[in-house]
């Protein structure tokens, strides 16, 4: 069965089949109409993402519920802590202590704060550091200092043991692209992700 462009997309952010996002974008429809969910139904791409980074609980709640479509009941909640983490909606934010996450140094950087907090949300390990040794492994953030609004990634040492939504190294791109921030999709300096704050991703490279 052919859907429309934005099940597609739908389904092709989260790895479940397009059935599964159609469905749950009739449920979503139906019981909570005032969203008005179909309305992205026939979305092209550059509309999605326009989406994405505007109004996101509509597509945050068809995702959940294609999740659970799916059976993937952990998943579907981890969409939804992604979500509130990346848009501030999460009740108690929890505080991140210097050395979790990035070295010391970079521990005050903004981008670099929210991207810990998005990675934390979808349960994935951070590095923990007191800026000379690594007392235990895990992800490490720190800010590229050449494009404002780019931070860099480095996957925590088990992740290629993990499975589902945020498993494996690719886990870490899918993340932060459902948080609604640009990434490459191509490592970088031997095994480094790239990702772009929301605020930044229509800014073009410095020649």
């Amino acid at each position: 069965m052919n859907h429309a462009q934005g099940i597609q997309f739908i389904a092709a952010q989260i790895g479940v089949d397009p059935s599964h996002v159609a469905r749950a974008l009739h449920v979503a429809s139906h019981t909570h109409a005032a969203i008005h969910a179909s309305r992205f139904s026939h979305l092209t791409h550059e509309q999605f993402n326009h989406l994405m980074g505007g109004d996101r609980f509509v597509v945050a709640t068809v995702a959940n519920y294609a999740m659970r479509l799916a059976g993937r009941i952990e998943d579907a909640q981890l969409l939804m802590d992604i979500y509130k983490a990346s848009t501030g909606a999460t009740v108690h934010r929890s505080i991140i202590r210097k050395g979790v996450g990035t070295l010391p140094e970079h521990h005050d950087h903004p981008h670099v704060q929210q991207a810990i907090t998005i990675l934390q949300a979808a349960d994935l390990p951070p590095i923990h550091s007191d800026g000379i040794r690594v007392l235990r492994p895990g992800f490490q953030v720190w800010p590229n200092d050449d494009l404002p609004g780019w931070i860099f990634i480095n996957p925590d040492p088990h992740c290629d043991n993990r499975g589902g939504f945020a498993g494996g190294r690719l886990g870490y791109l899918a993340v932060m692209r459902w948080a609604g921030w640009g990434v490459i999709t191509e490592d970088i300096y031997g095994g480094l992700w790239a990702a772009c704050h929301p605020a930044y991703r229509n800014d073009h490279f410095p020649s």
